[in-house]
């Protein structure tokens, strides 16, 4: 979860999610969390348009 290569002097920056209902920090999820934590997708305005625009093609060819 963090690099342990890096030998700076910088703060720790604590990250925070919602699991399960539960704002809690990244660093106690267990393996099983953490993995699905790490497959998520962050969203974005553009790849919300993109997604409605093929959702509407698919629609037109479905008619």
């Amino acid at each position: 979860m963090t690099n342990t290569n890096c030998n700076c002097d910088r703060t720790k920056c604590e990250v925070f999610s919602r699991s399960m209902g539960f704002i809690r920090p990244v660093s106690n999820f267990n393996i099983g969390k953490y993995s699905e934590f790490c497959e998520r997708k962050t969203f974005t305005e553009a790849n919300s348009l993109t997604a409605g625009q093929r959702h509407s093609d698919l629609m037109k060819r479905a008619a």
